[in-house]
């Protein structure tokens, strides 16, 4: 894993200069060449690369050097570790100001008591609080921008750190003899997923356990400044563009550079888009990772070819992430081929692909958010943030799912079981939902028809009996009953003419998928009744004829309780059936 971090840092060019931390700044405290303080300036970009001590600056008397906390920079409080920090500040310019002369113009314009008051006064104005990152310019240039203070800082800052330990050990990352660095700076960028303001460390060690052997601190997993510094820097380019899944950030890559549209992993990842107007039923996603498959598929064809042989041993890397205390919390590690990941995805869609409620056609590609959110407790609170929700419930089973998908696995029960819930709760009546038409929610569907499918595909037959849309030879008789069940259903709106508010599917739709052999009985003898009123001789036949063709399906006596498996089966069924009602309506009209 830290190699691949590390490779993927050196081919991109992204290793940054070790002692240095890209940092927020709010703002420049301007000056002139002789010193004089003209006014606090918004910086043009808000972030910068500037010098950093690592943990040493989270202590009682050391800062970071020119970009740090307004706090410590202008002493805006008269507390004792403040002013031992604004002093070590000062002297820090003034021991590189032979390598840069402009720091000794800021060290001089902080030690003057008339210009520190103005500039403090500025900071008022400006409405910027003494926790804000703020550093200093002259004459427009910001100071810690300038080349000419590297060599200094390089030996200054062990000076002012630790005592820098011979090279004695075997970098994890590289191979070569080095010395340890003691502690690991901190990576920031995982702050909505647990992290820390200050950044989070992939590497800690402050447990009793971790001082075995006589070791202490990072001489347990030695890694040299300069491999953990780019490790560093592919981690914060790959956790920023990384997208969040269920409370965990999805950093991923590729051991070959791919272009965007041949990125499948970048549209397979998608937050749940409840909220984005633009993209509320889906149909963006879908025409996204259309592309990017057709993409990916175009690529394998002409590394196939030979067109490509850069490609050849293309291979993917994901890493989902989540920050606590201080620390990154690696959620899983999975690696294999670009061609694998290809096809195990375009056989998750195929999986998942299902007829629609009115049997126009099959549903589109879904992200993965929008399907798991069909795995979430029922809630009656509107306020509930979803974000929040996901990351509690599907933690567990997050990375399961994946190694599922990626490996065209059989998924998790609970999968199966959580989408069974979902179901059953949208199925009843409730005060938002009186009197409206239900059956079985699509997406929850698409979960449990790749959970079954999955699960035949594993078994010692490995065939597979579930199919898009209705499969009437289907060996099961849970799958049945859930067919008969819906025909039971269209049989009471049809006769009662869409006047109800609460029928059989809410009176007896959760007890059938259950216990069939305790209702589907009473509800055959209503069905009957039900025939009679509708007015129509033809709708009776048509409705008839289904019946007829599922009795000769089923195996008596029915069975008395059905397996979570069975009760997928049931579901399945019931929407097909559903939907080839619709389909053969429409076909006579």
């Amino acid at each position: 894993m830290l190699t691949e971090l590390y490779t993927y840092a050196q081919k991109r060019q992204l290793t940054a200069r070790p002692g240095f931390k890209e940092k927020s700044i709010k703002g420049y405290l301007s000056l002139t060449a002789q010193g004089e303080f003209l006014d606090i300036v918004s910086p043009l970009e808000p972030t910068t690369l500037a010098p950093d001590i690592g943990t040493v600056a989270n202590g009682t008397s050391k800062c970071n050097l020119l970009v740090d906390k307004a706090v410590y920079i202008l002493q805006t409080d008269n507390k004792p570790n403040t002013l031992v920090k604004h002093t070590f500040f000062i002297d820090g310019l003034k021991a590189g100001a032979g390598a840069e002369p402009l720091f000794a113009v800021c060290a001089k314009a902080l030690e003057t008591p008339e210009t520190l008051e103005t500039m403090r006064g500025a900071l008022a104005e400006k409405k910027l609080k003494p926790n804000d990152p703020i550093g200093l310019q002259v004459d427009g240039l910001p100071i810690e921008k300038s080349e000419r203070y590297y060599d200094w800082w390089e030996s200054y800052r062990h000076e002012i750190g630790e005592e820098k330990k011979e090279a004695t050990q075997r970098c994890l990352v590289t191979g070569q003899i080095t010395a340890p660095v003691r502690t690991v700076p901190k990576v920031s960028g995982l702050i909505a997923v647990g992290g820390h303001t200050a950044g989070d460390a992939l590497l800690c060690f402050d447990k009793a356990a971790f001082t075995s052997y006589g070791f202490s601190q990072t001489e347990n997993a030695v890694v040299s400044e300069s491999a953990i510094t780019s490790v560093n820097a592919a981690l914060q380019e790959l956790i920023a563009q990384a997208p969040i899944q269920a409370g965990v950030k999805m950093v991923h890559w590729y051991k070959e550079p791919v272009k965007q549209e041949e990125d499948v992993f970048a549209n397979f990842f998608g937050a749940y888009a409840a909220d984005n107007k633009e993209d509320a039923d889906g149909t963006d996603f879908a025409r996204k990772m259309d592309t990017a498959m057709a993409a990916a598929n175009a690529l394998i064809q002409s590394v196939k070819k030979g067109e490509n042989p850069q490609q050849l041993e293309n291979k993917y890397y994901l890493m989902p992430l989540s920050g606590a205390n201080g620390r990154m919390m690696v959620r899983g590690w999975d690696e294999g081929s670009y061609e694998d990941l290809y096809q195990n995805i375009k056989l998750w869609y195929d999986d998942l692909r299902i007829v629609l409620d009115d049997g126009s056609g099959t549903c589109k590609s879904e992200r993965l958010s929008r399907l798991e959110y069909r795995l979430l407790k029922p809630t009656q609170s509107a306020s509930k943030n979803l974000g929040k929700q996901m990351a509690e419930e599907l933690s567990g089973i997050q990375v399961r799912i994946l190694y599922s998908i990626l490996h065209g696995k059989p998924l998790p029960d609970a999968v199966g079981k959580q989408a069974l819930r979902y179901i059953r709760s949208h199925m009843l009546v409730t005060e938002d939902n009186k009197g409206g038409e239900r059956n079985p929610d699509l997406c929850a569907c698409q979960l449990l028809k790749a959970w079954i499918i999955r699960k035949q595909r594993s078994s010692e037959k490995g065939e597979i009996f579930m199919k898009e849309a209705v499969n009437h030879d289907y060996p099961s008789d849970a799958y049945q009953c859930g067919r008969l069940m819906a025909v039971y259903a269209e049989i009471q709106k049809s006769a009662y003419k869409n006047r109800l508010n609460a029928g059989v599917i809410e009176r007896y739709y959760t007890g059938a998928s259950t216990t069939p052999a305790l209702v589907l009985g009473r509800l055959s003898s209503l069905s009957q009744y039900h025939l009679g009123k509708i007015e129509s001789e033809g709708t009776r036949v048509f409705y008839q004829k289904m019946l007829d063709e599922i009795y000769t399906k089923l195996n008596p006596p029915l069975p008395t309780a059905l397996s979570p498996l069975q009760q997928g089966e049931f579901a399945v069924g019931y929407h097909q059936q559903h939907a080839e009602i619709y389909k053969s309506k429409k076909g006579t009209d």
